[in-house]
């Protein structure tokens, strides 16, 4: 029961942590990349678990470290191809009842292989296509964490509407993940203030300010057990854009999530978790 709940969380996080993320008055928002540069990023995830499943109680933290590289393929009519390549990727695991003790794994396999990312020029993801092959390993099996998933949404996605300094927009549009037996939806109630014009690495940018919560429901049938799942996730953060470059350069997010998994059927029992994640994105080179 534990470790289906675990594998179960995992999922659920990863959808949640990947589907999020001075300057001139009055303004559309979009991300304009040049042709034949090539922009470095790196992400830090840093997060503990803890619960209760069958009367036990249990710990588990989590990091990972990834860099990558995004140039422009190609731009036709406010749709921009991407090539993303993986530069680095490190685990940290602590999961004792998987064999992880404050491990650190190097994921080799991961670096040079390159994705084909197709996303408006409001950073809405299209699709996610593999380049190259990158064979399956334990962590990702483990994990339910294919490389798509990482690259589901790229970057901050931006409005429609015409925005100036104390402008906003809201993110309400549910997403829905399929897997393993598993569906799951996500309603996010999560509003963006553009809250200062400020210098950020070198970028006149736009502070956006980033508040509100999600909320998660689902089901599914995992080892025999019919499983429900509840949960929220309060999310506070806060990104950079600079408007003028058309440029993602930096954000902070802090996720607290709240989660109750309940089996039936050839298994029994219910879990609860409590999850708190830190995501930092920034624009390196």
């Amino acid at each position: 029961m534990r470790l289906r709940t675990i594998l179960v969380y995992l999922t659920v996080i990863f959808f949640c942590l990947f589907c999020h993320q001075i300057g001139t008055a009055g303004q559309k928002l979009h991300y304009n990349f040049e042709k034949g540069k090539v922009y470095k990023y790196s992400t830090i995830i840093e997060s503990k678990t803890s619960g209760q499943s069958m009367g036990q109680e249990f710990t588990m933290t989590y990091g990972a470290e990834f860099d990558y590289s995004i140039s422009l393929v190609s731009s036709n009519t406010g749709v921009l191809t991407l090539m993303v390549k993986f530069e680095k990727y490190n685990i940290k695991l602590n999961f004792p009842m998987m064999g992880f003790n404050d491990s650190t794994i190097v994921m080799q396999e991961y670096v040079g292989k390159r994705m084909k990312v197709v996303i408006t020029d409001k950073g809405k993801t299209l699709s996610v296509v593999p380049i190259d092959t990158i064979p399956p390993t334990r962590v990702q099996m483990m994990v339910n964490l294919t490389p798509n998933d990482l690259f589901k949404q790229v970057l901050l996605e931006l409005p429609e509407k015409e925005l100036d300094l104390n402008g906003s927009w809201k993110k309400d549009m549910p997403d829905t993940i399929s897997r393993s037996g598993m569906k799951m939806v996500v309603k996010p109630n999560i509003v963006f203030n553009i809250v200062a014009a400020e210098k950020k690495n070198d970028f006149n940018c736009w502070k956006i300010a980033i508040a509100g919560t999600s909320a998660i429901e689902g089901g599914g049938n995992q080892r025999g057990a019919d499983v429900t799942i509840d949960g929220t996730v309060k999310i506070n953060g806060v990104a950079y854009i600079a408007p003028a470059e058309g440029v993602f350069v930096l954000s902070e997010q802090s996720n607290e999530t709240e989660m109750t998994t309940t089996a039936t059927g050839s298994q029994t029992g219910a879990s609860t978790m409590s999850v708190n994640t830190t995501v930092k994105t920034t624009l390196i080179k």
